[in-house]
């Protein structure tokens, strides 16, 4: 009896893995984008309306051509962000969340690709 449980969960496993692969191809199709976007992420975005300054991106969850030319490629990255600030000011506030921001790459030889901008708030900007 116990069989047939263990088996569904198992395949509801394998499924959920298989979407997770489809939802992320994008990082597979253009190596080496996952590690350019989470240090540019990383070293300028800024999150709910510059409340959260400092954050990091933990995972990326989404990823999607967004638009495609010969010279550079847009993609749609849904991705969960934390951050901890320890300052007095914010109370030592924690952010978290997802959102989904479209990183423009430059084309190069082959599948390299080099990012060049990312949409949404970022440190160094205003409004």
């Amino acid at each position: 009896m116990r069989k047939p449980a263990i088996i569904a969960l198992a395949f509801a496993g394998l499924v959920g893995c298989a979407a997770y692969k489809k939802e992320t191809a994008t990082l597979t199709t253009y190596p080496g984008i996952a590690s350019q976007i989470e240090q540019y992420y990383n070293a300028n975005a800024t999150e709910d309306d510059w409340t959260c300054n400092e954050v990091q991106l933990d995972t990326i969850d989404k990823t999607k051509v967004a638009r495609q030319t010969p010279n550079q490629v847009v993609i749609a990255v849904t991705y969960y962000f934390n951050s901890f600030d320890e300052s007095l000011s914010h109370g030592g506030a924690q952010c978290q969340g997802f959102n989904t921001r479209f990183f423009t790459f430059d084309k190069g030889t082959g599948n390299q690709l080099s990012l060049v901008s990312m949409t949404g708030p970022q440190r160094g900007q205003n409004g």
